[in-house]
């Protein structure tokens, strides 16, 4: 059976519109392909993991998902989301103070005496060390990551230049990524920083 031209025209037109529809589905279709599971999902996993990882960060997901809710792609949104909270993450305010102190009973011979400011570390450190990790539940002073003990950075309330001592009131106790944003010496252009922090890895595996 032959067709006849007016039938093959209007078959050709159909086809020509279907053609970019198929191609542009997902924005066209956004609200199906981007704002159901997958994106709650996202978020949910997302919140989780900050809260149970570092419950002592604050973060502002509302205004993320605000900022974002005019991209299409989930992609590109989830990482623009990541990317926030990570930015998020290093501009948390985070201010030394004294730390508390051991009780007495767990003071070993000459703490005291060596406890003073001195360019080198006194040779019961490594003691010093574990008894603040210890005193801080073993926890990241800024964020509240739990840590390793062979993973601790220390810090010091009154830096050691300036006078301040080893007593265990000064030391903080930090994880790798507040270690390098507090020891951070470009806050003018933070974003080496930010893309060096093991947290944006793993923040960016959430990401469909």
């Amino acid at each position: 059976m032959i067709l006849g031209a007016d039938f093959s025209i209007f078959a050709s037109l159909i086809i020509a519109c279907l053609i970019p529809l198929y191609i542009y589905r997902k924005k066209i279709f956004s609200a199906k392909y981007e704002s159901g599971d997958d994106f709650s999902i996202f978020l949910k996993d997302l919140k989780l993991y900050m809260q149970n990882h570092h419950p002592k960060i604050h973060i502002d997901y509302f205004s993320i998902i605000e900022k974002t809710k005019s991209e299409l792609n989930l992609e590109i949104r989830e990482t623009l989301i990541v990317e926030d909270v990570v930015k998020q993450f290093f501009n948390f305010e985070y201010y030394k103070k004294t730390q508390n102190a051991i009780p007495k009973e767990r003071i070993w011979v000459n703490y005291e005496e060596k406890s003073l400011s001195n360019p080198k570390y006194p040779n019961d450190w490594p003691l010093r060390k574990e008894s603040a990790w210890l005193r801080d539940n073993k926890c990241c002073n800024r964020c509240g990551i739990t840590l390793d003990l062979k993973d601790m950075h220390t810090n010091f309330v009154k830096e050691i230049k300036d006078g301040g001592g080893y007593n265990l009131e000064n030391i903080i106790t930090l994880c790798t990524d507040c270690n390098r944003i507090i020891n951070s010496t470009n806050l003018t252009n933070p974003k080496n920083t930010m893309s060096s922090l093991m947290l944006s890895d793993k923040l960016m595996f959430f990401v469909k």
